[in-house]
């Protein structure tokens, strides 16, 4: 041990010799020693399982043990209330006997537990966004004396904050947080999915005024990739194909036994494919004597279906396959897992490292097995007889296990729908303030340093006209009579929608929910099996059911994130090269060099394939890249027609040269408004809040985060 455990309390030394030992690891060093010898905010980066969790939890806990704060000590905020759940058992052990408190505080805790909290502030606090907002929101009067000596702000999971508004309301919250309470406490950030470390610290300083420590993982633990290839052809047109229902067969028979005798994850993209793969794996594993050996997790499974599955993986005198979505993505503790498996590449490098990560624990090299599966019922897994989801697989990898990359956080540089909330949010007290008032305590807030006071102030006149806000004659601003069930609705601490779902319940218990009202003797899916409909209630929303045989499918709708420029450019560079990919089994192989063929013949390497009347485009851009690119092309003049197969090749009619093509593209995004390339049609107004502002600054959020001029042809 190093010189750093003399300065842990007893307790946590106990901890530390209960678990065996025998040192730290060299990212709790390098935080330790960023800790005690700095005041700096601390950012740690490091794989799942590395030690992050304890690498900050250690000194913060022996710092308010030692010298304990006249309040509550350390804000523990979560992004899931599972998450938090997850890390209050796990901080109970290292606590021990030492009366130092730890609280949670989200939708499902306890009122007499926050009770407690309120009537004696101390210790930890573990809690999400929402709930701190809701603290903020409703007891303003409170916060001085709840965190008046807070010392410790801990976020978990930062990448899943960055990229989204969820995560600027958080640095609302603390700036709030911070004013009303005269604290400046130390931010420590924990994630093991950031490639761009100096982004994340910007994020995680904000408007702080401190400078933040960058600890990180230097070697990483090895990362191991097989990718599987599978095949399914298209059906007959009157009967289902014969060699279909074979290779599907196959295929599940070959994920059992990648599966079976393992602790491991099988990850899809989405909560209908992880529906077919755990019923296709539970009755094959039924059939071959393994019963029981399957389980599923995802965000519409019941809490008590998803703790099943959480135990059994942490179980350790048993060996269980868990097929889950994004919900296990993240952090909570689920044991020693031996591997992961990932059906079809996921839409995301960082969600490829994130589901790697699970594995590999202890130091363990992570393993992960990706089923490459090229449907042909599926119109995005092949184009023109190239396997795009076998290219998108091996870019992925190639981008992971050589570079390390994982895609930069997109920043929200216009969030008028969070400054709508934060500005009814300020006047909730009732008393009003004047515009000048507004601008020096809410426009000057971190999230919105890009927005101008004149973009402010069209917005608040239009509250105005809507009757959100009234002015008074003096000029006071009050929240009006038209706002007054948003604002004091209880669901206004979050700046996020939630859509309301139907319950199917088995027996009296919550199985999950879907999101359609199905009919009585309809079949579902959920939960891994199939169910029949005995009552259903529009009312309650609520259906009742009975376990089946049989096939049923109740997708569900959700949105695709965007596929990164960076990912298009490798799949070129994949099909440009003749590189040998070492993790790919013999079939990917051969699938690879026919793509590569196929590729070359119809010029989809080079930029422009010229077609009658005009050309087929290549651009290998990103999505918004490409939807930028696609938008100009139709307002550029000599372009007769321009058709788009997103995100892969455009189609223009014209008689202008390639270069003439490309240097208008250029003169276009450089010399006119784009506002015109913004349609009626768009949806610009999808954020919680959005309806409420005006029409013409939502066009300029559109503009900013879903176009982008610095595209490269």
């Amino acid at each position: 041990m190093t010189d750093y455990f003399d300065k842990l309390p007893w307790f946590v030394k106990e901890y530390i010799h209960n678990c065996r030992w025998s040192g730290f690891r060299e990212i709790q060093n390098q935080t330790f020693e960023a800790f005690y010898s700095t005041d700096d905010h601390i950012l740690i980066s490091a794989g799942t399982s590395s030690g992050k969790t304890e690498a900050a939890m250690f000194p913060v806990i022996g710092s308010l043990y030692n010298n304990p704060p006249e309040s509550v000590g350390a804000l523990y905020i979560g992004p899931l209330k599972a998450l938090i759940n997850d890390q209050f058992e796990r901080m109970g052990p290292v606590l021990g006997e030492s009366e130092l408190r730890i609280t949670g505080w989200h939708g499902d805790i306890s009122r007499s537990s926050k009770d407690r909290l309120v009537n004696d502030p101390q210790g930890i606090l573990q809690i999400t966004p929402e709930s701190l907002q809701n603290i903020l929101s409703y007891n303003p009067e409170e916060v001085e004396r709840l965190f008046k000596d807070l010392r410790f702000i801990i976020i978990d999971e930062v990448h899943a904050f960055m990229d989204s508004d969820r995560g600027l309301h958080l640095l609302c919250c603390l700036q709030r947080l911070e004013v009303l309470a005269h604290c400046d406490p130390r931010r420590i950030g924990l994630s093991a999915t950031i490639s761009d470390r100096d982004a994340a610290a910007e994020w995680m300083k904000a408007d702080t005024g401190r400078h933040v420590s960058i600890v990180y993982d230097k070697e990483g633990n090895k990362r191991n990739i097989r990718i599987r290839y599978n095949s399914f052809p298209m059906p007959d047109q009157e009967t289902d194909s014969v060699d279909r229902k074979k290779a599907i067969t196959s295929y599940y028979l070959d994920l059992f036994k990648e599966t079976h005798g393992y602790n491991c994850i099988v990850f899809t993209n989405s909560r209908h494919s992880a529906e077919m793969a755990a019923k296709s794996l539970r009755i094959v594993g039924e059939r071959k004597g393994f019963p029981d050996e399957v389980t599923i997790h995802h965000g519409s499974i019941s809490k008590e279906y998803r703790k099943i599955a959480e135990d059994r993986l942490k179980d350790p005198a048993r060996k269980t396959t868990t097929v889950s979505t994004v919900t296990l993505e993240l952090g909570i503790d689920v044991g020693d897992l031996d591997r992961i498996v990932q059906i079809d590449a996921p839409y995301t490098c960082s969600g490829l490292v994130q589901r790697m990560g699970r594995s590999g624990r202890r130091g363990n090299g992570q393993n992960l097995i990706l089923m490459c599966n090229e449907d042909a019922q599926e119109w995005w897994a092949t184009l023109d007889g190239v396997s795009m989801s076998l290219i998108k697989a091996i870019a992925m990898s190639e981008l992971v296990l050589k570079e390390g990359w994982t895609e930069p956080p997109e920043g929200h540089t216009l969030p008028f729908g969070l400054l709508y909330h934060q500005t009814m949010e300020y006047l909730r007290s009732g008393i009003g303030c004047k515009f000048s008032t507004l601008v020096s305590d809410v426009l000057s807030m971190y999230p919105f340093r890009d927005i101008s006071k004149e973009q402010y102030r069209l917005m608040v006149r239009h509250l105005v006209n809507l009757g959100h806000l009234e002015v008074m004659a003096d000029q006071t601003i009050l929240i009006g009579s038209k706002a007054e069930k948003v604002v004091f609705n209880r669901d206004f601490c979050s700046v996020f929608t939630t859509k309301k779902e139907v319950l199917v319940k088995y027996n009296g218990r919550t199985v999950g929910s879907i999101q359609n009202m199905p009919q009585e003797d309809d079949l579902i899916q959920l939960a891994g099996r199939v169910w029949r409909v005995v009552k259903a209630s529009k009312e309650k929303s609520t259906v009742e059911v009975e376990e089946c045989d049989g096939d049923a499918a109740n997708p569900w709708k959700s949105g695709t994130p965007p596929t990164h420029t960076r990912i298009m450019k490798k799949m070129l560079e994949v099909l440009e090269t003749d590189d040998d990919y070492p993790y790919l089994d013999e079939p990917a192989r051969q699938r690879l060099e026919e793509s590569r063929s196929v590729a070359r013949a119809n010029g989809m390497t080079v930029m422009f394939s010229e077609r009658k009347g005009g050309y087929r485009m290549y651009p290998w851009l990103g999505t918004k890249q490409f939807d930028t690119l696609r938008r100009v092309l139709q307002k550029v003049i000599g372009t007769d027609s321009v058709r788009a197969y997103q995100p892969y090749y455009i189609d223009i009619r014209t008689k202008l040269s390639e270069d003439q093509i490309v240097d208008r593209v250029y003169d276009y995004l450089e010399h006119r408004d784009l506002a015109a390339l913004v349609y009626d049609d768009d949806l610009i107004k999808f954020g919680k809040y959005d309806k409420y502002v005006p029409e013409s600054l939502m066009v300029r959020e559109y503009i900013a985060d879903r176009l982008d001029t610095e595209l490269e042809l």
